[in-house]
Protein backbone atom coordinates (compact mmCIF):
# COMPACT_ATOMS: atom_id res chain seq x y z
CA UNK A 1 0.00 0.00 0.00
CA UNK A 2 2.87 2.37 0.72
CA UNK A 3 4.41 1.59 -2.67
CA UNK A 4 1.17 2.27 -4.51
CA UNK A 5 0.65 5.51 -2.58
CA UNK A 6 4.20 6.63 -3.34
CA UNK A 7 3.85 5.72 -7.00
CA UNK A 8 0.58 7.64 -7.46
CA UNK A 9 1.15 10.28 -4.77
CA UNK A 10 -2.53 9.82 -4.13
CA UNK A 11 -4.28 7.64 -1.53
CA UNK A 12 -7.46 7.40 -3.61
CA UNK A 13 -5.69 5.96 -6.66
CA UNK A 14 -3.74 3.58 -4.40
CA UNK A 15 -7.02 2.44 -2.83
CA UNK A 16 -8.40 1.48 -6.24
CA UNK A 17 -5.51 -0.98 -6.77
CA UNK A 18 -6.48 -2.84 -3.58
CA UNK A 19 -10.26 -2.41 -3.95
CA UNK A 20 -10.48 -0.67 -0.54
CA UNK A 21 -11.48 2.79 0.55
CA UNK A 22 -9.18 5.81 0.63
CA UNK A 23 -9.37 6.06 4.49
CA UNK A 24 -8.21 2.42 4.74
CA UNK A 25 -5.05 3.24 2.79
CA UNK A 26 -4.49 6.40 4.82
CA UNK A 27 -4.80 4.46 8.10
CA UNK A 28 -2.36 1.76 6.97
CA UNK A 29 0.24 4.33 5.90
CA UNK A 30 -0.19 6.18 9.21
CA UNK A 31 0.42 2.89 11.07
CA UNK A 32 3.59 2.36 9.06
CA UNK A 33 4.77 5.88 9.88
CA UNK A 34 4.03 5.34 13.57
CA UNK A 35 5.95 2.04 13.50
CA UNK A 36 8.96 3.66 11.82
CA UNK A 37 8.80 6.81 13.89
CA UNK A 38 9.16 8.87 10.71
CA UNK A 39 6.82 10.78 8.43
CA UNK A 40 6.78 9.34 4.91
CA UNK A 41 4.34 11.74 3.21
CA UNK A 42 3.52 15.43 3.45
CA UNK A 43 -0.25 15.73 3.17
CA UNK A 44 -0.97 18.88 1.17
CA UNK A 45 -4.18 20.24 -0.28
CA UNK A 46 -2.78 19.61 -3.76
CA UNK A 47 -1.89 15.99 -3.01
CA UNK A 48 0.84 13.92 -1.41
CA UNK A 49 4.56 14.62 -1.39
CA UNK A 50 7.22 12.17 -0.30
CA UNK A 51 9.52 13.21 2.52
CA UNK A 52 13.23 12.37 2.38
CA UNK A 53 12.51 9.27 4.47
CA UNK A 54 9.65 8.40 2.15
CA UNK A 55 11.85 8.63 -0.94
CA UNK A 56 14.44 6.42 0.77
CA UNK A 57 11.85 3.75 1.56
CA UNK A 58 10.28 4.00 -1.90
CA UNK A 59 13.62 3.26 -3.59
CA UNK A 60 14.24 0.28 -1.33
CA UNK A 61 10.73 -1.14 -1.79
CA UNK A 62 10.84 -0.64 -5.56
CA UNK A 63 14.21 -2.39 -5.77
CA UNK A 64 12.84 -5.22 -3.64
CA UNK A 65 9.77 -5.61 -5.86
CA UNK A 66 11.99 -5.57 -8.95
CA UNK A 67 14.14 -8.36 -7.54
CA UNK A 68 11.04 -10.38 -6.67
CA UNK A 69 9.71 -9.92 -10.19
CA UNK A 70 13.06 -11.01 -11.65
CA UNK A 71 13.08 -14.10 -9.43
CA UNK A 72 9.52 -15.01 -10.37
CA UNK A 73 10.36 -14.61 -14.04
CA UNK A 74 13.42 -16.83 -13.63
CA UNK A 75 11.40 -19.48 -11.80
CA UNK A 76 8.68 -19.36 -14.44
CA UNK A 77 11.25 -19.64 -17.22
CA UNK A 78 12.93 -22.56 -15.46
CA UNK A 79 9.66 -24.48 -15.41
CA UNK A 80 9.70 -24.49 -19.19
CA UNK A 81 13.38 -25.29 -19.60
CA UNK A 82 13.69 -29.00 -19.05
CA UNK A 83 17.45 -28.97 -19.64
CA UNK A 84 18.21 -26.24 -17.05
CA UNK A 85 19.05 -27.49 -13.54
CA UNK A 86 19.41 -25.10 -10.58
CA UNK A 87 21.87 -26.18 -7.89
CA UNK A 88 21.79 -24.48 -4.47
CA UNK A 89 25.28 -24.32 -2.89
CA UNK A 90 27.41 -22.02 -0.76
CA UNK A 91 29.51 -19.34 -2.41
CA UNK A 92 32.67 -21.06 -1.17
CA UNK A 93 31.63 -24.38 -2.70
CA UNK A 94 30.78 -22.67 -5.99
CA UNK A 95 34.14 -20.89 -6.20
CA UNK A 96 36.46 -23.62 -4.95
CA UNK A 97 34.69 -26.84 -6.01
CA UNK A 98 32.25 -26.16 -8.81
CA UNK A 99 34.02 -23.55 -10.90
CA UNK A 100 37.15 -25.67 -11.56
CA UNK A 101 34.88 -28.51 -12.73
CA UNK A 102 32.54 -26.57 -15.02
CA UNK A 103 34.45 -27.41 -18.21
CA UNK A 104 34.41 -31.11 -17.31
CA UNK A 105 30.70 -30.89 -16.48
CA UNK A 106 29.96 -29.40 -19.91
CA UNK A 107 31.92 -32.19 -21.61
CA UNK A 108 30.45 -35.03 -19.57
CA UNK A 109 26.87 -33.80 -19.30
CA UNK A 110 26.21 -32.26 -22.73
CA UNK A 111 22.93 -30.51 -23.37
CA UNK A 112 22.31 -29.63 -19.71
CA UNK A 113 22.76 -26.11 -18.33
CA UNK A 114 23.55 -25.72 -14.64
CA UNK A 115 22.53 -22.61 -12.73
CA UNK A 116 24.05 -21.90 -9.33
CA UNK A 117 21.84 -20.47 -6.59
CA UNK A 118 24.32 -19.19 -3.98
CA UNK A 119 24.05 -19.29 -0.19
CA UNK A 120 26.29 -16.92 1.75
CA UNK A 121 26.93 -18.88 4.92
CA UNK A 122 26.23 -22.41 6.12
CA UNK A 123 24.81 -24.95 3.63
CA UNK A 124 21.50 -25.19 5.46
CA UNK A 125 17.93 -24.15 4.83
CA UNK A 126 15.24 -24.80 2.29
CA UNK A 127 15.83 -25.46 -1.38
CA UNK A 128 13.24 -22.95 -2.48
CA UNK A 129 13.05 -22.91 -6.28
CA UNK A 130 16.29 -24.90 -6.75
CA UNK A 131 16.14 -28.44 -8.15
CA UNK A 132 19.10 -29.81 -6.20
CA UNK A 133 21.21 -28.56 -3.32
CA UNK A 134 24.15 -29.44 -1.10
CA UNK A 135 23.08 -29.38 2.55
CA UNK A 136 24.59 -30.15 5.92
CA UNK A 137 22.65 -32.82 7.81
CA UNK A 138 18.91 -33.14 7.40
CA UNK A 139 16.60 -30.85 5.45
CA UNK A 140 13.25 -30.59 7.20
CA UNK A 141 10.03 -28.98 6.11
CA UNK A 142 10.23 -29.78 2.41
CA UNK A 143 9.28 -32.74 0.25
CA UNK A 144 12.79 -33.75 -0.76
CA UNK A 145 14.87 -36.82 -1.49
CA UNK A 146 18.31 -37.09 0.05
CA UNK A 147 21.56 -38.84 -0.91
CA UNK A 148 24.58 -38.93 1.42
CA UNK A 149 27.67 -37.57 -0.34
CA UNK A 150 30.60 -37.19 2.04
CA UNK A 151 31.26 -37.18 5.78
CA UNK A 152 32.15 -33.82 7.25
CA UNK A 153 35.96 -33.59 7.37
CA UNK A 154 37.77 -30.43 8.49
CA UNK A 155 41.48 -29.94 7.71
CA UNK A 156 43.63 -26.94 8.68
CA UNK A 157 45.14 -25.62 5.43
CA UNK A 158 47.62 -22.97 4.35
CA UNK A 159 49.78 -22.09 1.36
CA UNK A 160 53.05 -23.98 0.78
CA UNK A 161 54.99 -20.75 1.37
CA UNK A 162 53.22 -20.15 4.68
CA UNK A 163 53.97 -23.72 5.80
CA UNK A 164 57.65 -23.32 4.91
CA UNK A 165 57.83 -20.12 6.96
CA UNK A 166 55.78 -21.13 9.99
CA UNK A 167 55.64 -24.94 10.14
CA UNK A 168 52.70 -27.10 11.23
CA UNK A 169 50.29 -25.85 13.89
CA UNK A 170 50.90 -29.11 15.77
CA UNK A 171 54.68 -28.92 15.33
CA UNK A 172 57.32 -28.18 17.95
CA UNK A 173 56.35 -24.50 18.28
CA UNK A 174 52.63 -25.22 18.37
CA UNK A 175 50.48 -22.21 17.55
CA UNK A 176 53.11 -19.63 18.44
CA UNK A 177 53.54 -17.17 15.58
CA UNK A 178 50.63 -18.56 13.58
CA UNK A 179 47.78 -16.52 12.08
CA UNK A 180 44.42 -18.30 12.17
CA UNK A 181 41.95 -17.12 9.52
CA UNK A 182 38.34 -17.21 10.64
CA UNK A 183 34.86 -16.04 9.72
CA UNK A 184 33.27 -12.96 11.28
CA UNK A 185 30.34 -14.04 13.47
CA UNK A 186 29.44 -17.62 14.38
CA UNK A 187 31.11 -20.53 12.64
CA UNK A 188 29.65 -23.92 13.38
CA UNK A 189 33.19 -25.18 14.06
CA UNK A 190 35.25 -22.16 15.11
CA UNK A 191 38.94 -22.41 15.79
CA UNK A 192 38.65 -22.81 19.62
CA UNK A 193 36.23 -25.72 19.21
CA UNK A 194 38.34 -27.38 16.51
CA UNK A 195 41.54 -27.09 18.57
CA UNK A 196 39.82 -28.52 21.62
CA UNK A 197 38.29 -31.43 19.70
CA UNK A 198 41.61 -32.50 18.15
CA UNK A 199 43.52 -31.93 21.38
CA UNK A 200 45.66 -28.93 20.38
CA UNK A 201 44.61 -26.73 23.28
CA UNK A 202 44.02 -22.99 23.34
CA UNK A 203 44.60 -20.51 20.49
CA UNK A 204 45.98 -17.81 22.83
CA UNK A 205 49.47 -18.10 21.29
CA UNK A 206 48.10 -17.37 17.80
CA UNK A 207 46.80 -14.24 16.06
CA UNK A 208 43.29 -14.25 14.61
CA UNK A 209 42.46 -12.76 11.19
CA UNK A 210 38.75 -12.41 10.37
CA UNK A 211 36.94 -12.32 7.03
CA UNK A 212 33.30 -11.60 6.19
CA UNK A 213 32.75 -14.63 3.92
CA UNK A 214 34.08 -18.19 4.03
CA UNK A 215 35.23 -17.98 0.42
CA UNK A 216 37.49 -15.10 1.51
CA UNK A 217 38.81 -17.19 4.40
CA UNK A 218 40.03 -19.82 1.94
CA UNK A 219 41.32 -17.15 -0.44
CA UNK A 220 43.32 -15.64 2.43
CA UNK A 221 44.91 -19.01 3.16
CA UNK A 222 45.71 -19.52 -0.54
CA UNK A 223 47.46 -16.13 -0.59
CA UNK A 224 49.60 -17.01 2.44
CA UNK A 225 47.76 -14.83 4.95
CA UNK A 226 47.27 -17.57 7.52
CA UNK A 227 45.85 -21.00 8.34
CA UNK A 228 42.16 -21.68 7.57
CA UNK A 229 39.85 -24.48 8.59
CA UNK A 230 39.13 -26.18 5.29
CA UNK A 231 36.14 -28.42 4.76
CA UNK A 232 37.58 -31.22 2.61
CA UNK A 233 34.87 -31.20 -0.06
CA UNK A 234 35.45 -27.45 -0.53
CA UNK A 235 39.26 -27.23 -0.45
CA UNK A 236 40.14 -30.61 -2.01
CA UNK A 237 40.75 -29.05 -5.42
CA UNK A 238 43.28 -26.56 -4.06
CA UNK A 239 44.99 -29.28 -2.00
CA UNK A 240 45.26 -31.70 -4.92
CA UNK A 241 46.53 -28.89 -7.16
CA UNK A 242 49.14 -27.86 -4.59
CA UNK A 243 47.73 -24.36 -3.96
CA UNK A 244 46.94 -25.39 -0.39
CA UNK A 245 48.60 -27.93 1.90
CA UNK A 246 47.56 -29.42 5.24
CA UNK A 247 48.82 -27.28 8.11
CA UNK A 248 48.50 -30.15 10.58
CA UNK A 249 48.87 -33.89 10.70
CA UNK A 250 45.33 -34.09 12.09
CA UNK A 251 41.90 -33.80 10.56
CA UNK A 252 38.53 -33.71 12.30
CA UNK A 253 35.79 -36.04 11.08
CA UNK A 254 32.34 -35.45 12.59
CA UNK A 255 29.53 -37.97 12.52
CA UNK A 256 27.41 -35.92 10.12
CA UNK A 257 27.26 -36.14 6.34
CA UNK A 258 26.86 -33.53 3.65
CA UNK A 259 23.90 -34.55 1.54
CA UNK A 260 22.67 -33.93 -1.95
CA UNK A 261 18.98 -33.12 -1.72
CA UNK A 262 16.44 -32.68 -4.48
CA UNK A 263 12.81 -31.65 -4.71
CA UNK A 264 10.72 -34.72 -5.47
CA UNK A 265 8.89 -32.85 -8.19
CA UNK A 266 12.24 -32.11 -9.89
CA UNK A 267 14.23 -35.33 -9.54
CA UNK A 268 12.03 -37.12 -12.07
CA UNK A 269 13.39 -34.88 -14.84
CA UNK A 270 16.14 -36.57 -16.91
CA UNK A 271 18.36 -33.46 -16.76
CA UNK A 272 18.19 -33.38 -12.95
CA UNK A 273 19.01 -37.09 -12.79
CA UNK A 274 22.07 -36.53 -15.01
CA UNK A 275 23.34 -33.74 -12.76
CA UNK A 276 22.71 -35.82 -9.62
CA UNK A 277 24.61 -38.81 -11.03
CA UNK A 278 27.51 -36.58 -12.12
CA UNK A 279 27.78 -34.95 -8.68
CA UNK A 280 27.68 -38.31 -6.92
CA UNK A 281 30.45 -39.67 -9.15
CA UNK A 282 32.60 -36.57 -8.54
CA UNK A 283 32.21 -36.87 -4.77
CA UNK A 284 32.99 -40.60 -4.84
CA UNK A 285 36.24 -39.86 -6.67
CA UNK A 286 37.05 -37.10 -4.19
CA UNK A 287 36.69 -39.42 -1.20
CA UNK A 288 39.14 -41.89 -2.71
CA UNK A 289 41.71 -39.11 -3.04
CA UNK A 290 41.49 -38.04 0.61
CA UNK A 291 43.31 -41.17 1.74
CA UNK A 292 46.53 -40.10 -0.03
CA UNK A 293 46.94 -37.19 2.42
CA UNK A 294 47.93 -39.59 5.19
CA UNK A 295 46.34 -37.47 7.92
CA UNK A 296 45.24 -38.88 11.27
CA UNK A 297 41.47 -38.65 11.68
CA UNK A 298 40.08 -37.49 15.02
CA UNK A 299 36.43 -38.46 15.33
CA UNK A 300 34.02 -35.95 16.80
CA UNK A 301 30.26 -35.61 17.32
CA UNK A 302 27.80 -34.05 14.91
CA UNK A 303 27.74 -30.30 15.42
CA UNK A 304 24.43 -28.60 14.66
CA UNK A 305 24.32 -25.49 12.50
CA UNK A 306 24.77 -22.21 14.38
Amino acid sequence: MFEASARHLNFTLAAREFNVTQPAISRMVSRLEAHLGAQLFLRRSTGLELTEEGRLLQRAVREGFDRIEDALSEIEAGRHQEDVVTLSVTSAFAIHWMMPRLDRFRREVPGVTMRLDLIHGEPIGRLGAADLGLRYGRVDGEDVERWALVPEVVIPVCSPAYLAAHGLIDGERGLAGHVLASLVGRMRIPWPRFLDMVGLGSMRDATELSFSDYALVIQGATKGQGVALGWWHVVAGEILAGALVPASGLMLQTSTFYNLVGRRSAVRRPAVQKVRNWLQAEFDALEAQRAVLGLTAVNGPAIPPG
